[in-house]
């Protein structure tokens, strides 16, 4: 698995979020850094299931290199997706890796490119570079029809996630 999943754990455990007690986040932030991804989950896990889409997309993560849980990228992208459904931005782009790269899915171009686009519509730094990469691999048709599923999502969800800022490249999580 060669791939490089953007943002993580260390950044998102160390904002608080406004819907997560102060000491959850910060023991699941010090499980993460001793590396007891089993303590992390089990912390992590309740958040993800009330909805929150950091908890989420970290549940993915840890899904997706199987820390604390067994290495997963369908239940990775079951977590990912719910959180790029609230419009987290990472979690959009993770999600467009999946589907590039065909892990957990089949290879889909049109869909990795319909995730980059909409984190790129949020700011995402990343998304722009990711999307003229997977846009050298697709057909104008393609492009255009995935342009096309862009622009209906957009009309049809309100994103409930703010973006949030950019990530140090220190920060780059699960190089496979």
């Amino acid at each position: 698995m060669n791939k490089l999943l953007l943002l993580l754990l260390g950044y998102l455990l160390a904002v608080t979020p406004a819907w997560a007690s102060d000491n959850d986040w910060d023991q699941a932030r010090v499980a993460h850094e001793r590396g007891d991804y089993a303590a992390e989950v089990a912390l992590i896990r309740p958040m993800a299931e009330r909805g929150f889409a950091f908890a989420q997309f970290n549940m993915g993560v840890l899904y997706d290199n199987g820390q604390g849980l067994p290495q997963d990228d369908e239940q990775a992208i079951v977590w990912y997706r719910k959180a790029a459904m609230q419009g987290l931005p990472q979690a959009q782009v993770n999600l467009g890796i999946m589907y590039e790269q065909g892990e957990g899915v089949p290879v889909d171009n049109v869909e990795a490119y319909v995730w980059y686009a909409l984190a790129d519509s949020q700011g995402d730094g990343r998304a722009p570079q990711a999307k003229r990469d997977i846009a050298e691999k697709m057909t104008s048709a393609q492009i255009e029809e995935a342009e096309r599923r862009v622009k209906e999502f957009k009309a049809s969800h309100t994103f409930t996630v703010p973006p949030t800022p950019e990530t140090p490249s220190d920060t780059l999580h699960g190089n496979g």
